[in-house]
């Protein structure tokens, strides 16, 4: 059984009653229950934990570090400049994938940062407390490569790519990002989903788009030699 460490951020004990429009109506008590009930459908084993401060975040995830197979973050304003969860995140060296209820890139400039997207395999918003449902399913297809790179006696420096059905490439690396201008940086997370659906805000990274569109993949296209 997988175990997923699911953290909630500042603000999010009043989804329900924050800005509905902008949030959803669910309340957090809501969400959570979705949450296990589909971590319950897929065996999941979840913790579930929120704080509005940002030493017990951090005081979580080393606590937890040892308990996780993988975690699941909306750290909420966070996003924007907590470089000491980013830290955190980097040292528990566990795949994490960062989510959001609203489309953080369709928003104010200053919600369009993220300090903790580059120690995460993948950021999802916009699709409202779907975006957590996404963030589980991409660590379930995280772990299954790393299931293949063991059955297999595969190198652990050799690049993996699994296609997920009617989502992003999954890679497992060593991976090294080339910017626009060419500029090289070798990533310091194992994991990586790119887009496949064309309409992410966060190319060339999945940001859960492709359920929002409804993206259909060519399966057959993909995998032609």
């Amino acid at each position: 059984m997988k175990r997923i460490l699911v953290i909630h951020g500042p603000n999010l004990n009043l989804l329900g009653e924050r800005d509905p429009d902008i949030y959803g109506s669910l309340t957090l008590e809501e969400i959570n229950q979705k949450l296990q009930e589909f971590a319950a459908e897929q065996q999941l084993d979840l913790k579930i934990f929120q704080s509005n401060h940002e030493g017990a975040i951090i005081d979580r995830l080393h606590q937890e570090r040892r308990w996780a197979d993988g975690i699941v973050i909306n750290p909420g304003a966070y996003t924007h400049y907590s470089y000491a969860i980013r830290d955190a995140i980097a040292a528990v060296g566990k795949p994490t994938v960062e989510v959001h209820l609203s489309d953080i890139h369709r928003r104010e400039p200053f919600r369009k940062i993220s300090v903790i997207r580059d120690v995460c395999i993948a950021q999802i918003c916009g699709l409202g407390w779907r975006s957590y449902i996404e963030g589980l399913k991409a660590l379930c297809a995280a772990d299954r490569i790393s299931d293949i790179s063991h059955r297999g006696g595969l190198e652990m420096n050799e690049p993996i790519v699994e296609s997920k059905k009617d989502g992003p490439n999954l890679v497992k690396g060593p991976l090294k990002l080339i910017d626009a201008s060419g500029k090289e940086t070798l990533l310091d997370r194992p994991w990586v989903a790119l887009c496949r659906c064309g309409q992410s805000h966060n190319k060339p990274l999945c940001d859960g788009t492709h359920s929002k569109v409804g993206f259909k993949a060519d399966e057959a296209k993909f995998y032609k030699p």
